[in-house]
């Protein structure tokens, strides 16, 4: 004969158990981080010195019918190249737009375009303006203090070396072009006050992680339309 005083106990049970996964599975989802995070200040570290892969070059070729109108991002005395061949690890992944005279205290880096800020590092420190960096030379993986934006035609922009504590924008603000970032400076892996520029693909930038490389980057001479400019 069943026993069914002892069934009813046994599915009492099963609901206590039930409702404790339940209860467990709750606390569980709550306290994961949520999805597609976003630090609008950035990431910040004043010690971590980063390591990033080189980059690989890829070339420009702009699939999405939108017309974008560059400008140049900083004034500058001199420049050094880009330098790299296609599809190989390059040897000098940006534009180095270097200032040079010490009597300008301040120059102002500028977003060639419009666009969206979906990356900046902050933190790296700077021994001074004009002679090679002494502190923390692979702060944000070299780039030392930098910016990162995406422009309407899938390209993005990074800004690097900026000058400590004079970045002014936050991650998700809209940009428009020629608005000013932050103040060049010569944090990170550099030797002089100067602003190195490079353009690339991603897949995605992650606000709150540290400094990230691009999937593939580009001379950007070509598409901005600046060998007249740097010659």
């Amino acid at each position: 004969m069943f026993n069914f005083a002892r069934i009813e106990n046994m599915c009492d049970f099963c609901h206590f158990i039930k409702k404790i996964v339940l209860v467990v599975t709750f606390l569980q989802v709550s306290s994961a981080p949520a999805f597609a995070q976003i630090c609008t200040s950035g990431y910040f570290n004043e010690k971590l010195e980063e390591e990033s892969p080189v980059q690989r070059v890829g070339t420009a070729q702009n699939t999405r019918n939108i017309e974008i109108h560059w400008s140049q991002p900083a004034d500058f005395t001199e420049t050094d190249p880009f330098v790299g061949n296609n599809y190989q690890l390059a040897i000098h992944e940006g534009i180095d737009f270097i200032h040079s005279n010490q009597s300008i205290p301040q120059v102002s880096v500028r977003s060639v375009a419009d666009g969206k800020v979906v990356y900046i590092r902050r933190g790296c420190p700077q021994s001074n303006l004009f002679e090679p960096n002494t502190e923390e030379r692979e702060c944000g993986a070299g780039w030392g203090n930098h910016v990162v934006i995406l422009h309407p035609n899938g390209l993005f922009t990074r800004y690097a070396h900026l000058a400590p504590d004079t970045i002014q924008i936050t991650v998700s603000q809209q940009i428009h072009r020629g608005e000013e970032l932050a103040k060049m400076g010569n944090s990170g892996r550099s030797d002089m006050r100067h602003l190195h520029f490079e353009m690339g693909v991603a897949i995605e930038f992650k606000s709150c992680a540290p400094s990230q490389s691009f999937e593939y980057i580009y001379n950007p001479i070509t598409p901005l339309g600046w060998g007249d400019l740097l010659h």
